[in-house]
């Protein structure tokens, strides 16, 4: 039975026309998802791994430049472990070889906009944050985590992932999850969220509604920087 395509003709035409103009470097996506069966485990539901993966590789398709890999998350279980992958379906998009950049959930609606920006940058290599920023995301010298909880519908503050994931993409100590409500409701509601954009750093600061790159930046220095004690040379 074919599989009614889940990019419109037009998208997939302007996203091709996007990604030979826009893509200098090839870009490796990889898709953690579980192996179709007619008997389906309990506890293992993966009510859009089968979306997913189709949505991935019409994305896929239209550039020669994207590379596509899907990978069982339980068959390969320690690799999952590995790339910090806890869930399904999960994207991951290659940064440097390391696994800094997630979608958990089917990228679709503003989340694919998301992806497609992610891509972008990774292939040509410029950042989209202004100097200063990426000048103080030096210092980060200690490992942060950052989750931002969205929705796939219009919402008044589009892009908080995007931004999540702009840090990670320039700072190899920040990794930074995009994370669908829907589709893992009680992960976002051990977390109370209420609304989204809501973006957690390192589980316990919590940041509701949209926020700006400057601020965000505060609240990335504030947990990952270590400063220790100058030394003066004349050992006073």
């Amino acid at each position: 039975m074919t599989q009614k395509p889940l990019l419109l003709d037009r998208d997939k035409t302007q996203l091709k026309r996007d990604f030979r103009k826009d893509l200098s470097g090839d870009v490796n996506l990889r898709l953690f998802t579980q192996r179709q069966s007619a008997v389906i485990v309990p506890g293992r539901e993966c009510k859009y791994c089968t979306q997913t993966q189709q949505l991935l590789e019409e994305l896929a398709g239209l550039s020669p430049k994207l590379h596509l890999e899907i990978i069982d998350f339980y068959q390969q279980n320690q690799l999952a472990q590995e790339q910090g992958v806890s869930r399904i379906p999960a994207t991951v998009v290659e940064v440097d070889g390391s696994s800094r950049v997630k979608f958990y959930g089917i990228p679709m609606g503003y989340e694919l906009t998301t992806l497609v920006e992610d891509i972008k940058i990774i292939s040509r290599g410029i950042s989209p944050l202004n100097m200063n920023t990426r000048k103080k995301l030096r210092e980060v010298n200690k490992p942060v985590h950052i989750q931002v909880f969205v929705a796939p519908e219009p919402t008044p503050h589009p892009g908080q992932d995007r931004l999540a994931h702009a840090f990670a993409l320039d700072c190899p100590n920040i990794t930074a999850d995009a994370i669908e409500i829907h589709e893992f409701p009680a992960l976002a509601q051990s977390y109370g969220v209420r609304s989204v954009p809501l973006t957690v750093i390192n589980e316990y600061t919590r940041l509701a509604g949209p926020v700006s790159e400057r601020h965000l930046l505060q609240k990335v220095l504030e947990v990952g920087v270590t400063t220790s004690a100058t030394v003066r040379d004349d050992g006073r």
